[in-house]
């Protein structure tokens, strides 16, 4: 179609649509306020003021124009009074909502406030124009008042259709079933139902309590959907609030009620969107500072494997050759008793170096890691450990899935059973072991236990190697917990590997 008959289409559709939705909530405004010129002041004003400060500006002159003929109309079937103020008034409130319009499309807390804003300043500029009037504290009242209790509406409508992917209707959707979202619909009706009852099945001598049971669907919405909820609350509060009262009985205390209720879900609904915000960002920062932290063990490891392999390369050939040497200084002078003796302290000498170095270097790179897989490693880990010599029983059931590893996670899996096999062999006088490893609910699970003494007090905490355990453990976003009742319980929690930085 030619977009100029598009835009004609819409700008038609949209004058009716809007005509017949203002007349409608004016009749409503009239039952409540009973004049016809104020009667325009609540419910229509916030329709406009909703629509406007949601659609483009081309738009604005089809709403204005439509509520300016819906008023002359209205002056000339019903006596319709007042007729320039309500149009200077309309006027006027187009300043705020100017103003406000370049921010329309932002979807934070900060939206919701500056809308609010607005539509204050807007109320305000309308019921200037009454300033001379006796109405005027009247039309300030209902100015803020339907504002606030229809234009937040507009609000969550926009953004309903704003973020949804609609497809046009094929074959292909027709066949599929229709989402009715049963539990939020039934959740709301209730809602709606027990609001209701609260204004009208209350005891007269609760009845000053009323307004306070108008708070709870606010929070509960609110807490569960955020914003929208809130809103929607408010909404559904105002309906229930409009149809327990009876014609003209106290409009001043009804306004009043809808604006306080109304105020409550915009404060409400920007807070906890502010909160649900805040959350976000933290979440999001912590699984920055989780993946930097996973990032950075795994380059200490890979410093770690590099220097390890350097000094076994350099330092064993080293050793090598001073053993060398020594075995030709004592086969040159085999008769010489103290060339002798000292070749072979020296070789004695570079073997003890050698089992030294080798003990460092297993410190700093588990070599069973760099051959084996992790399972393989930790069972090398537990016959080097001689436990059945020790008259330990150990006890090995291991289903993790080594390709959902890390580097870093496989490294601190592995420290972990290293420092705790030691912990027992050293502390425990345990006479049997078990090692558990499994995934569960997207993350990595490690427990080991024995029925030994227990570790000594304090070095559940301190000591021990575990707190650097617990450190690399918390780096990668995991928990780290030790018992000492009847045994040795260290059990770790990993999260699955995340992407990388």
């Amino acid at each position: 179609m030619n977009p100029f008959f598009s835009r004609l289409v819409a700008v038609i559709a949209s004058f009716f649509i809007f005509s017949a939705a203002w007349f409608c909530l004016w009749s409503i405004s009239l039952h409540l306020v009973e004049r016809p010129e104020l009667a325009v002041l609540l419910f229509p004003f916030g329709l406009r003021l909703g629509l406007m400060l949601q659609c483009p500006r081309g738009y604005w002159p089809v709403l204005l124009g439509a509520e300016w003929l819906m008023v002359f109309w209205l002056a000339q079937e019903v006596a319709l009074a007042h007729l320039p103020i309500l149009m200077t008034g309309s006027v006027l409130t187009l300043i705020p909502v100017a103003l406000i319009s370049r921010y329309r499309h932002q979807r934070d807390w900060r939206t919701l406030l500056r809308q609010g804003a607005a539509l204050i300043a807007a109320a305000l500029l309308q019921s200037l124009a009454w300033i001379n009037q006796p109405e005027a504290f009247n039309a300030l009242l209902l100015t803020l008042t339907g504002g606030l209790t229809l234009a937040p509406t507009c609000l969550v409508i926009w953004h309903y259709l704003t973020s949804t992917v609609w497809q046009p209707l094929g074959p292909g959707l027709v066949s599929q079933p229709v989402n009715w979202r049963a539990r939020h619909l039934i959740g709301y009706v209730l809602l709606f139902v027990v609001s209701l009852w609260l204004q009208l099945g209350l005891p007269a001598e609760l009845s000053r309590f009323t307004p306070f049971c108008l708070a709870l669907p606010i929070i509960a919405l609110a807490w569960h959907y955020g914003w929208q909820g809130a809103l929607i609350a408010t909404l559904m509060n105002a309906i229930a609030l409009i149809a327990s009262q009876t014609w003209h009985d106290h409009p001043v205390d009804l306004l009043l009620s809808l604006l306080a209720q109304s105020l409550t879900g915009l404060l409400l609904g920007a807070g906890i969107q502010r909160l649900r915000e805040l959350n976000q960002s933290l979440q999001t920062e912590l699984a920055r500072n989780r993946r930097l932290a996973e990032r950075l063990l795994e380059t200490e490891e890979h410093v770690r494997r590099e220097v390890a392999r350097e000094l076994h390369d350099d330092i064993g050939q080293t050793i090598t050759a001073i053993r060398t040497q020594a075995g030709i200084v004592q086969r040159l002078a085999p008769d010489n008793a103290g060339v002798k003796q000292g070749g072979a302290h020296i070789e004695q000498l570079s073997l003890g170096v050698y089992d030294s170095v080798r003990r460092l270097l297993g410190r700093l790179r588990p070599r069973q890691l760099d051959d084996l897989s992790l399972e393989q490693a930790v069972r090398s880990l537990m016959r080097e450990m001689e436990l059945e010599s020790r008259g330990i029983v150990s006890h090995l059931d291991w289903h993790i899935d080594e390709t959902t590893l890390s580097e870093g996670q496989r490294v601190t899996l592995f420290r972990v059973c290293q420092e705790g096999l030691n912990n027992i062999v050293k502390h425990a006088s345990a006479s049997a072991v078990t090692l558990q490893g499994w995934q569960q609910d997207e993350r990595l699970m490690l427990l080991l236990e024995d029925d030994g003494c227990g570790l000594p007090t304090g070095s559940a905490q301190q000591g021990f190697g575990l707190a650097g355990m617990r450190e690399r453990v918390t780096a990668l976003g995991g928990t780290l917990a030790i018992s000492c009742t009847h045994g040795t319980r260290v059990s770790v929690s990993l999260p699955l590997r995340t992407h990388h930085v």
